[in-house]
């Protein structure tokens, strides 16, 4: 690929980027949940996550916020080129994702791995999140987060508790192109004391900010995995500079990039551009 333009990337910001680029994924292209069969808000967990699979300890935390969800936000189904191991090495590491995002321009969001499975994240404007996945397999990841928004001035404070699930398909076109299908799926309990005082006026506001978020963390992953594939030796080297991975990992997601690069890919690195023009390989 000669030229390559990513514009608005630097939007994805708040809660997908706490979220670690992996996105706030969710209902899988092959299991589509008729809210209205279902009578009407209200959803049945076990039908949207497999809670026998979930660890006993986050097992009711799960339950409740899918019952008892504040909002809930569907994100539009995503398919893309990708192998599935670049793919889920991805999504697997969060950390890393957030690092070659921010490489490619000055972001204030900080993700920091803290346990095998857990993480916390701070987008530099208010919002933290702290967070892990519950479930992982190839085809569905469950994620679990304590989210808490303070605003500038310190008036207004939201806690919610927050399930994303990332449910995937894999792909290959005619030519046996291995591709990846995925959308994302978001529900929001909001824990805050006083919240339905001011939940008329806050409420259009948080969904139509939830709802940009699901849907430019689908496009987050996907695009973080065209710019792997398209630039290899950028990614090793941002991938190299994780002191924060074990050796084993680390190893594991440079043969991972060796293995996905595309013919014809670029020595160099990608532009990001946020405005109208034509962006240089560099």
């Amino acid at each position: 690929m000669s030229r390559m333009l990513v514009r608005g990337i630097v939007r994805i910001g708040g809660l997908a980027a706490i979220a670690g680029a992996v996105a706030i994924l969710t209902i899988t292209p092959t299991r589509t949940i008729d809210a209205a069969a279902l009578g009407g808000r209200h959803i049945e967990p076990s039908q949207v996550v497999p809670l026998d699979q979930i660890a006993p300890e986050y097992r009711s935390q799960v339950a409740e916020v899918i019952a008892e969800h504040t909002f809930h936000r569907q994100g539009d189904v995503d398919t893309f080129a990708c192998p599935s191991s670049l793919y889920l090495s991805l999504l697997n590491e969060p950390h890393v994702t957030v690092a070659l995002w921010k490489d490619l321009g000055d972001s204030p969001v900080q993700l920091q791995k803290v346990g095998p499975n857990r993480y916390d994240g701070d987008d530099g404007s208010g919002s933290s999140a702290t967070w892990e996945f519950v479930l992982r397999s190839a085809r569905m990841h469950v994620l679990l987060a304590r989210f808490n928004f303070v605003s500038p001035h310190g008036n207004a404070r939201l806690e919610a508790r927050i399930v994303l699930v990332v449910n995937t398909a894999y792909l290959k076109d005619g030519k046996d192109e291995p591709y990846v299908q995925h959308n994302v799926d978001a529900y929001v309990k909001v824990d805050s004391r006083g919240w339905k005082a001011v939940a008329r006026t806050m409420r259009p506001v948080v969904e139509r900010i939830l709802e940009d978020q699901v849907k430019e963390a689908g496009f987050f992953i996907s695009l973080m995995g065209r710019l792997v594939q398209t630039y290899p030796v950028w990614a090793s080297e941002v991938v190299s500079r994780q002191t924060g991975l074990d050796a084993e990992t680390r190893q594991r997601f440079l043969n991972v990039i060796v293995q996905a690069r595309r013919p014809g890919s670029s020595n160099g690195r990608p532009v990001v551009m946020n405005g109208k023009g034509d962006s240089r390989r560099r």
